[in-house]
């Protein structure tokens, strides 16, 4: 049993219940601009962003939105080990060689949940996040999928992850309460807000005891 499905595997927990409550809060803070599109990021690599997002994912996906999950991490890919899928067709393919996007996509064994893995590993793939390609599949994407929930790199790490966050309509910053420095998390706030970027919300997460 993968643990990074919890929301689907143990749909009773109390873990899951918080997925649930975050959906709703993203839900129901959308003002003028629907939160149609939602990067989950960073301040450093290990906070459990893929875990944040898997399971949001779900929790969306479970309320009956058709959901399109996105691997960005485009430096470490790790969705096609979540899903169990063939890393490429992926996201760095699809937007390298302009495939149809739905050559890319991957149903999961989910309801409603789709998954684009990361792809192939190419030169220059971090420019991708911040392309013509990219802004295109944005706009097929949306009229396909309620929401699109992609997995980032971290900020300080990988600045394309920014140029991403800046095309979405919010982005989700998880925090490892037990290793993540505050200075580290504030200066990662510092740039998304910088870039204009809608800071929808942090996630603590807590390692159990």
């Amino acid at each position: 049993m993968n643990a990074c499905l919890i929301a689907h595997n143990n749909t009773q927990s109390a873990i899951t219940d918080q997925y649930r409550a975050i959906r709703n809060n993203i839900r129901f803070s959308s003002s003028s601009e629907e939160l149609s599109t939602l990067v989950v990021t960073s301040s450093s690599e290990g906070e459990g962003k893929s875990t944040v997002a898997v399971n949001l994912a779900i929790s969306f996906a479970q309320h009956g939105g058709r959901v399109l999950l996105v691997d960005a991490n485009i430096r470490n890919p790790n969705l096609n080990h979540v899903f169990n899928l063939k890393l490429w067709p992926g996201l760095t393919d699809g937007l390298a060689n302009h495939i149809d996007i739905l050559e890319t996509i991957h149903q999961s064994n989910i309801e409603n949940l789709s998954v684009i893995p990361g792809g192939s590993s190419l030169p220059n793939a971090a420019d991708l996040l911040d392309s013509w390609a990219m802004k295109t599949f944005l706009e097929l994407a949306r009229n396909r999928y309620d929401i699109i929930i992609f997995d980032c790199s971290s900020v300080l790490e990988s600045p394309e992850t920014i140029a991403l966050a800046r095309r979405c309509s919010g982005a989700i910053v998880v925090v490892k309460s037990e290793k993540t420095q505050q200075k580290k998390v504030l200066e990662a706030k510092r740039l998304l807000e910088l870039a204009n970027v809608n800071i929808v919300g942090a996630v603590l997460n807590k390692k159990k005891k």
